[in-house]
């Protein structure tokens, strides 16, 4: 989880969202229809992540989203563990099963 971000908007289709400890996060490009966010996270690789959506405010959520993540568990309440090995026997068994992007 980042600390805290910033969403600056460059010019028409052009957005950056950047931190004070980690400088450039992320990279919102596009404009109606094609949106791109490339993800630019210190060890991940610049350039290494590009993912495309129709509309910019999904674009955002998934940037949030990755940014905001918390790993939270109420006080008093017992964890619940599922093995890493159920999540990828699901996708290759379940025609429903979510697909890896």
């Amino acid at each position: 989880m980042i600390q805290g971000f910033s969403v600056y908007r460059r010019n028409l289709g052009h957005w950056d969202v950047s931190s004070r400890e980690h400088g450039r996060l992320f990279r919102l490009r596009g404009g109606p229809g094609q949106w791109d966010v490339i993800d630019e996270r210190v060890g991940k690789g610049q350039n290494s992540t590009l993912m495309s959506f129709k509309e910019q405010s999904a674009a955002m959520a998934y940037i949030c989203a990755e940014l905001m993540h918390e790993l939270l568990t109420v006080e008093g309440q017992t964890p619940e563990v599922m093995e890493s090995w159920n999540i990828d026997w699901t996708r290759q068994h379940d025609p429903f099963a979510p697909k890896p992007t």
